[in-house]
């Protein structure tokens, strides 16, 4: 994809979520880190990951949206979504996740999101007025999540 054509996607991509969501959850990747990895260096570059965060910064702000940025750190991945539970290591290469404390089996990029977007509910008044007229993160979990998640503390599996 050229540079001008992959601009063009992130501006309309980020205009698009800003106008039309009130709360937007990403994840602050190491990026410089992740282009170490050769067999994925390309694909993180394409993504233009950064261009896309930045524009989203300044975008939430001018529709009167709200940006939050998920810690480096947070399992969003290694959580379950339906138990809480965080696994001790998940590679890259298991794309479906396997709870061993409840036994939920799910795509892992999907488990992600859930957890990402509780996230965002959890500072859900975003004081943009717009009164719900927005696709709501808590209506979309409510129908893609087996139960609740407890606010228990969260075992550690395979440690």
């Amino acid at each position: 994809m050229s540079p001008t054509l992959a601009g063009t996607s992130s501006t309309l991509a980020t205009s698009m979520l800003a106008k039309n969501y009130d709360i937007i959850v990403v994840e602050d990747l190491n990026i410089k880190g992740m282009v170490k990895n050769r067999s994925l260096a390309q694909h993180i570059a394409d993504a233009s990951w950064g261009e896309f965060t930045r524009q989203l910064e300044y975008k939430t702000k001018w529709y009167g949206s709200a940006l939050i940025k998920a810690g480096r750190f947070y399992p969003s991945s290694k959580t379950c979504s339906r138990s809480g539970a965080v696994k001790a290591k998940l590679s890259l290469g298991e794309r479906t996740y396997h709870c061993g404390a409840c036994g939920l089996i799910l795509d892992r990029d999907l488990n992600a999101a859930i957890n990402l977007a509780r996230r965002g509910l959890a500072g859900a008044h975003s004081g943009t007025g717009r009164g719900g007229q927005t696709s709501s993160a808590e209506t979309w979990l409510r129908g893609h999540t087996p139960d609740e998640a407890s606010t228990d503390t969260p075992p550690e599996v395979g440690a």
